[in-house]
């Protein structure tokens, strides 16, 4: 994980308080990171200009960052995380061979419950989704119960979007498998009707929300954002983004929305296929964001908004090789509370490198850290969030 340290002045004048404020930053940087990640420290002593320096995750107040919670951190970029509940391991049994990839959780619904729409691949496979599990639960960190509902047909990896008709004023349930059609539906309980003329609209492992009346999504490689007042289209070109990735950083699986001061969002998994050792130090996540959902920006030196480890209530940590396809949860107020993710739930901080069948090679020849998953046993996990 990398961290914004703005480098001081080569030539320090002692006499000149902005230099002064630099260097004691460049000293303690280490420090506040640790603070920070810790949640022991509630101000960053990171200079900033501007509230773009504090990733739009909160204020700059006279030269300083004060985050909103969870984030934390110098520039406001990392997502604090709690002791999760054990129950979020695997919301899927972990005691079925078949592998789960992550799916948005909506609730809670007016029966108190939470929906799980989970992606099941058959065992040993990442690369063919059969179809979309559903799952149910009191409580949005499980245990979710897979029997109650049925199972969705449709393509892989969905996205939500809740929203209310301009013309019904009725709550809408939208679900978006990765190139299919969007489904429709009057409940989070379905049934879901796919829409004719929306197969692909918002393309593969679509970002959506809802805003103002109108329609936003990105997709897998979060180069742009396109919009419409209707699902079906048609669908233009909002904004292009244009940040500075990292040589060799990949990102996709983006998760999109818009905060309580109308500031826009996207986490993305990322990942290097250069890195096949020491996965606790591999590229994990990214998080590009904009005052006005057009200009984007990405903090240089990158922050990675979250990380492998977890520590969970009883008494366990994993630091996991991977954790993809981010989907963070909002309460009613509009707080994020956790971060959902798709895991690699066998392979930690070790790595694969010399794993004979790996999917994708890196460094070499052996294997990445991000590829782990194509031989483990891959599942869907939550992680609490510190707020």
């Amino acid at each position: 994980m990398f961290q914004l340290f703005r480098s001081p002045p080569v030539i320090l004048e002692l006499a000149n308080i902005r230099t002064m404020r630099y260097f004691a930053f460049y000293l303690v940087s280490t420090w506040c990171s640790t603070l920070a990640s810790t949640g022991t420290a509630s101000h960053s002593l990171a200079p900033c200009a501007s509230n773009i320096d504090c990733s739009l995750n909160g204020v700059c107040n006279n030269g300083v960052c004060d985050c909103d919670r969870p984030w934390k951190g110098p520039s406001c970029g990392v997502l604090g995380y709690k002791v999760s509940p054990a129950s979020g391991k695997s919301l899927y049994p972990i005691s079925d061979p078949k592998n789960t990839w992550n799916g948005p959780i909506v609730g809670p619904d007016e029966k108190g419950k939470y929906h799980l729409y989970d992606p099941i691949y058959p065992e040993g496979n990442l690369l063919g989704c059969t179809n979309i599990k559903h799952g149910v639960a009191d409580n949005v960190t499980g245990p979710y119960r897979w029997d109650v509902m049925p199972d969705i047909s449709g393509r892989c990896n969905p996205a939500f979007v809740t929203y209310t008709d301009a013309v019904s004023g009725k709550t809408k349930y939208t679900l978006w498998p990765s190139g299919s059609e969007i489904q429709t539906a009057d409940s989070p309980d379905g049934p879901f009707t796919p829409i004719s003329g929306t197969k692909g609209v918002a393309g593969g492992n679509p970002a959506p929300l809802y805003h103002n009346g109108a329609f936003y999504a990105t997709s897998q490689s979060t180069r742009t954002v396109v919009t419409a007042t209707d699902l079906s289209g048609p669908w233009t070109v909002f904004a292009n983004i244009s940040v500075p990735v990292p040589r060799n950083v990949h990102v996709e699986d983006p998760f999109m929305w818009i905060d309580k001061r109308g500031n826009w969002h996207i986490v993305n998994h990322a990942y290097d296929v250069l890195e096949t050792e020491n996965c606790a130090n591999s590229t994990l996540s990214a998080h590009t964001f904009s005052a006005d959902g057009k200009n984007w920006h990405m903090l240089v030196p990158t922050v990675e908004p979250y990380t492998h480890t977890v520590e969970y209530d009883d008494g366990t940590s994993h630091t996991y090789t991977t954790l993809e396809r981010p989907n963070i949860h909002f309460d009613s107020s509009g707080q994020m509370t956790h971060i959902n993710l798709a895991a690699d739930l066998v392979t930690g901080n070790e790595g694969c490198k010399d794993i004979p069948n790996c999917f994708i090679r890196g460094e070499q020849g052996h294997c990445a850290c991000t590829n782990c998953k194509y031989t483990d046993h891959a599942g869907t996990i939550i992680v609490a969030l510190d707020v």
